[in-house]
């Protein structure tokens, strides 16, 4: 898995590439936790390129969350696959995670 923070309009930005499994979450929580240390009042995730998700990469998603609501942060997701988004819809995760299309639609929200 690839993990590229950026900044997006005044918005950090994480943009995932590969497999989000239990191999990369551990690279991927310690990297979340450090951006959400710093108390950014959004935080997008773009899963555009994510191929695949397991259960440790959604675990790692609601403990971020978790962290960010503690301080009114918003940990939002955008451009993910229907294959990824069918996980989210499933599992309920779509009505828990704060879900949108593309990156400006996540950053004008």
């Amino acid at each position: 898995m690839k993990i590229d923070v950026g900044d997006y309009k005044g918005n950090k930005v994480v943009s995932l590439a590969g497999e989000i499994d239990m191999h990369s979450s551990p690279a991927l929580r310690e990297r979340l936790l450090v951006l959400i240390r710093e108390r950014p009042q959004r935080l997008v995730v773009n899963f555009r390129d994510v191929s695949y998700i397991d259960s440790s990469g959604i675990a790692t998603f609601v403990e971020g969350l978790k962290h960010m609501r503690t301080y009114n942060g918003r940990l939002q997701f955008s451009e993910i696959p229907q294959g990824i988004m069918e996980i989210f819809s499933f599992s309920k995760l779509d009505k828990v995670f704060e879900i949108c299309g593309t990156l400006d639609e996540a950053v004008n929200c």
